[in-house]
């Protein structure tokens, strides 16, 4: 159900900036040419604004970026990684006021 949230709003980034219209979620991005340096460049930027997330240099794997599903899971994994990290912090402060 998330994922096919994400697809929506990932496909959008396709067509809003790029006028192109992604057929299949899992469509390889990279081989329909729709996805080239500049335009990776521009998609990292748009999804740590719009997903509110910071995408390291090691994460920067074509294959993370391959089709909107993958994309879709990527930011699924980021944001179930920072709801984990947040939850353990507040465990951790509950902790020690406890």
């Amino acid at each position: 159900m998330v994922e096919h949230i994400l697809y929506g709003q990932i496909a959008a980034f396709f067509n809003e900036r790029l006028n192109l219209t992604v057929s299949s979620p899992t469509e390889d991005l990279f081989e329909t040419g729709a996805l080239d340096s500049l335009v990776f460049v521009d998609l990292v930027m748009y999804l740590e604004q719009k997903f509110d997330m910071r995408i390291s240099a090691d994460e920067l794997e074509p294959d993370n970026f391959r089709s909107v599903a993958k994309i879709a899971d990527f930011v699924a994994a980021h944001d179930s990684l920072k709801i984990s990290m947040h939850q353990r912090v507040n465990q951790k402060t509950t902790a020690a006021e406890g």
